[in-house]
């Protein structure tokens, strides 16, 4: 037989109420932190620079022993290193091997590729006179390039720096004196 007696058919006290409440909070609080650091965390994965040209210059100079001066100004935010693989100018494509490496956290670096070529043409660059952040470059970094480009002051030159991962990131810049 039931009791009818209302303290046997008692509901959640407000205290147990309000603890469970509390719980249900904390919960959501820490599900919402992992899913935005989460996000965070996996941007980092693919590491994204910041490139602004700067300027090309020397180009009425150019020759193979007195390079041009593309200067792009680099950061990193992320947490880890990037590395540039290559880049495009007009129709000048060239390889670093092994990348050049941008350092996690990196703000406001210089890039400057040391661009030489012959006969009012860009068609390789010089390792020796490039550096990043007034480091010069190893000196056991290649660059390989393809294709050249007319080097002509006053003109403005459309290009690409590319990552190791693929990463494209394009910039323009006019050429000076």
């Amino acid at each position: 037989m039931r009791s009818t007696n209302r303290m046997d058919r008692r509901g959640i006290s407000n205290v147990v109420a309000t603890i469970i409440l509390i719980a249900v909070a904390i919960a959501l609080a820490v599900a919402v932190a992992v899913w935005v650091f989460g996000l965070a965390g996996g941007a980092a994965k693919t590491a994204t620079l910041q490139i602004q040209a700067v300027s090309l210059n020397n180009t009425a100079t150019l020759s193979s022993s007195k390079p041009a001066y593309l200067s792009l100004l680099v950061s990193n935010p992320s947490g880890t290193a990037v590395g540039i693989n290559g880049f495009t100018l007009g129709g000048l494509t060239c390889t670093f091997s092994p990348p050049i490496s941008v350092p996690a956290g990196a703000q406001g670096e210089f890039l400057v590729i040391a661009l030489t070529g012959s006969s009012g043409y860009f068609t390789g660059v010089s390792i020796s006179n490039s550096y990043i952040g007034g480091t010069p470059l190893s000196s056991s970094l290649t660059a390989t390039c393809s294709g050249n480009q007319t080097a002509a002051v006053g003109a403005q030159y459309s290009g690409t720096i590319v990552t190791t991962s693929g990463q494209q990131y394009p910039f323009t810049v006019t050429a000076t004196s």
